[in-house]
């Protein structure tokens, strides 16, 4: 492949001169580049002959790919970390969009500590921001290249190597310029071909292109491959086996030898256009298939999601929010540009004046801010600005266990949410998520740190063990929003000072995440959230009513239609129990095999088979009175009653465990 990349580096002339000035440290050579340019433009390739030229010149050369570090000052640094050694060596950053918003931090901290004899190359699509210029000292360092389209007779080249047949230069030419990608595109089509093609000149150069090249893949398999490479963040062969089923290494090393698919640290991902072209191409023509494979890609993204740990916990719920973005409603609030700007932090104690300073700017009520900090500054999200550490914004997620009486007191929209759980409340060991304060406030839509504080708070609601709701408050511009992530309006709404509030709960027993996932995923696809007849939502009982329904679904084991109508078939362990063995949820056998479950673990031990044999006489082995039970045991009637309350007693103590 390298070869093959060589071959296909043509121009840049001035460029490479340049560089090679700067490796031998010349008089007036810049020890740091900025190169920056479009999608597409030649960045990475321009990166990739650099580092031939840099080892040549025998230096070591470190390469930063920035979509796939962690974009944070500590994520950037581990990656570049080779290059602080001391020894000669070239330190090549590409696609720094990815996480342009460590510009500041590179320049005026991670820059001036790299030593002398390292030459550092930046290449991202934005160009240096006005401070590099502002500062004197960069004016001799830096060197600044926007790279642009080939010139003639660089990109004739071009198609010369790539096999294109003379015949058809103009055409290509006229119908691609000099834009790398496009002439790559247009080769990978045109090669082989001696006719005049019939191409014309378009602005929208790549997506006439795409048109072309979809239409000419192997196989429908290798079209669905690259159709969910273009739909997810990162595609690996995990993501391609989800969709496609069992030849997806095969479909996976195709995917790589794409002249506009790229590879980084988490898979392979589609350069921008081909991605949003791919993506609206399959919508517009296949719905039905895009909803399948949309399904599958939500569906093992969640599942990454919810099993990542450490510090893959992020990347993969940022993965899954991905495709949530593309929706009428998140649009106007997601950023959708590279991130690295802000990273998660816990708050500090010598954060807590600034951040009720921010409440106050946000008229958020400094006072329950103060209060909450001393109640559980363990809640307080804080964002920090990448480029120097300082407080971006902040999250306050309380974790609500039980009623206390000073913070409902206290705060009136904590006392909101607990007066409306007060019909089905946490059950032992749950909790309630309540996402209270936000800076910078919702109406500010499009941020760096609201980007993040939606990724957060989509990773505490689909990886918390034993929630019970979530609550959140959300500004009027915004409410929009809590109908697509399934969550509903709280009344009547709390008020403080004279303000009302819009609160929002979901309660996660009823609608748990897996079938929460299926509705707000689908949402891009089918509009609103409708209840799903597959899986509807389940039952939240009480524990006194769940005793209550197992002891009538034990008189009834033999009577499905009564089995039927318990509102147990809705519990959590019937569900459970259908999903796990592909069972009818709407079936009685399901609860019924559950009940019979629960009895015969009571003769598993010795200390409770007299009760299982109350059990076995009076419900199992058939309709009967309970006279009837106590003559064929041998008991006296007051014995009997007394063993088969203990009995039922278990049962419900049994299944409860399972349903809790």
């Amino acid at each position: 492949m390298s070869v093959a990349r060589d071959e296909a580096f043509v121009g840049r002339h001035a460029e490479l001169v340049a560089f090679q000035a700067s490796l031998a440290g010349a008089p007036g050579a810049h020890p740091v580049w900025y190169v920056h340019g479009p999608g597409g433009i030649g960045k990475s390739m321009l990166l990739r002959r650099f580092a031939v030229e840099a080892r040549a010149a025998r230096r070591i050369v470190v390469q930063v790919d920035s979509a796939g570090i962690d974009p944070s000052p500590a994520g950037f640094t581990a990656a570049a970390y080779a290059a602080l050694s001391g020894v000669p060596a070239v330190l090549l950053v590409d696609t720094f969009e990815r996480c342009q918003g460590l510009e500041g931090w590179l320049r005026d901290r991670f820059l001036p500590q790299i030593p002398d004899a390292v030459v550092v190359v930046v290449a991202g699509r934005r160009p240096p921001d006005r401070e590099w210029a502002a500062d004197l000292g960069w004016s001799d360092v830096l060197r600044v290249v926007a790279v642009e389209d080939l010139p003639p007779d660089a990109a004739t080249e071009l198609l010369r190597r790539r096999g294109v047949v003379p015949e058809l230069w103009d055409a290509v030419l006229r119908f691609a310029g000099g834009h790398p990608l496009a002439l790559n595109l247009a080769a990978a089509v045109a090669v082989g071909d001696h006719a005049a093609a019939t191409w014309t000149p378009t602005p929208d150069v790549v997506a006439t292109l795409l048109h072309q090249l979809v239409g000419e893949v192997p196989s429908p398999l290798h079209r669905l491959a690259l159709e969910t490479c273009s739909h997810a963040l990162t595609t690996n062969e995990d993501l391609l086996r989800a969709v496609v089923g069992g030849p997806a290494a095969e479909l996976f090393a195709w995917l790589r030898q794409l002249p506009f698919v790229e590879a980084d640290s988490d898979g392979v991902v589609p350069h921008d256009a081909v991605r949003s072209v791919l993506d609206t191409d399959l919508r517009w023509r296949d719905p039905h298939g895009y909803r399948m494979m949309h399904a599958r890609v939500a569906a093992h993204l969640l599942d990454r999601a919810r099993a990542a740990s450490g510090d893959a916990v992020l990347p993969t719920v940022r993965s899954l929010y991905h495709i949530l973005q593309d929706s009428a409603v998140m649009a106007p609030f997601a950023l959708r540009r590279g991130s690295g700007a802000v990273y998660p932090d816990q708050a500090r104690p010598d954060d807590h004046t600034e951040l009720r300073s921010l409440a106050r700017q946000a008229d958020s009520g400094d006072e329950l801010v103060g209060f909450w900090l001393e109640r559980q500054p363990e809640a307080f999200d804080v964002y920090r600005w990448s480029r120097d550490g300082a407080i971006a914004g902040f999250q306050v997620t309380l974790r609500l266990t039980g009623p206390d009486a000073r913070e409902v007191a206290a705060d009136p929209v904590v006392a909101a949410a607990w007066a409306y759980v007060a019909a089905a409340p946490p059950r032992s060991g749950e909790h309630i998520l309540l996402t209270r304060f936000g800076y910078p406030p919702a109406d500010q839509r499009r941020s760096a740190v609201r980007d993040l504080m939606h990724i957060r708070t989509l990773q505490w609601w689909i990886r918390s063990q034993r929630l019970a709701w979530s609550f959140l408050t959300l500004a009027e511009e915004a409410v929009g929003i809590a109908e697509f992530i399934d969550h509903r309006p709280i009344r009547p709404r709390p008020i403080i000072d004279g303000r009302p509030y819009d609160l929002y709960g979901h309660d996660w027993r009823a609608v748990p995440v897996d079938l929460w996932a299926r509705r707000v995923t689908a949402w891009p696809l089918a509009g609103p959230a409708t209840p799903d007849a597959t899986a509807p939502e389940r039952t939240v009982l009480s524990q006194p009513e769940f005793d209550t329904a197992v002891r009538a679904a034990l008189r009834h084991l033999h009577a499905p239609q009564e089995l039927r109508r318990s509102p147990l078939m809705r519990s959590r362990m019937v569900a459970e129990r259908s999903t796990g063995r592909g069972a009818n949820a709407d079936s009685p056998t399901v609860l019924r095999t559950l009940v019979a479950e629960a009895v015969d673990t009571l003769r598993q031990d010795p200390r409770d088979a007299k009760l299982h044999r109350v059990l076995l006489a009076t419900y199992l082995a058939g309709p009967t009175t309970q006279e009837m039970a106590a003559r064929l045991l041998g008991l006296p009637a007051s014995t009997y009653k007394r063993h088969l309350r203990a009995a039922m007693d278990r049962v419900c103590e049994l299944l409860w465990r399972r349903e809790s």
